[in-house]
């Protein structure tokens, strides 16, 4: 598996868990389930996703600069990354009032903007290469790929 298929399904796993284990806690409370345990575990969801929340903006921030480096526009991709980073403020706000269902939105809003993200780190790297290739084989005076014979 590559990396971008690790990063999403750990993603994936975490905000399926989550979705899972609070609300069947929840569920649980009028049948004793202790406050205490419920507030643990949502304090635990909101200090764990925010920061898998920070480390994968992170991330994508570097493979801007790296892709950058390389002279590959990244003008879309940083676009949909502050898109992404403007929703950590409704993200936090979920998890810090206990909001399911705001949650749920975030997730939903967030999950195609990460997929966009990568698809156009793709869609650079791919014209990136197409514009090299196309170089390589145009010489530097324009003329198509001749090649002197004295």
């Amino acid at each position: 598996m590559d990396r971008k298929t690790i990063m999403k399904g750990a993603f994936l796993a975490v905000c399926i868990i989550g979705m899972l284990v609070l609300p069947a806690a929840a569920a649980g409370q009028g049948s004793g389930v202790n406050q205490g345990l419920r507030n643990d575990l949502w304090a635990n969801q909101q200090q764990y996703r925010l920061q898998e929340f920070d480390n994968h903006v992170q991330e994508a921030n570097s493979v801007i600069s790296i892709l950058g480096k390389y002279n590959i526009d990244t003008t879309q991709m940083q676009a949909t990354l502050a898109s992404i980073s403007g929703e950590r403020a409704a993200l936090q706000t979920a998890l810090t009032s206990e909001d399911r269902a705001g949650l749920q939105a975030v997730n939903a809003d967030l999950v195609p903007l990460w997929k966009q993200f990568m698809q156009e780190t793709q869609e650079s790297i791919r014209a990136q290469r197409t514009s090299a290739q196309s170089a390589a084989t145009t010489g530097s005076d324009g003329t198509a790929g001749t090649v002197d014979s004295t």
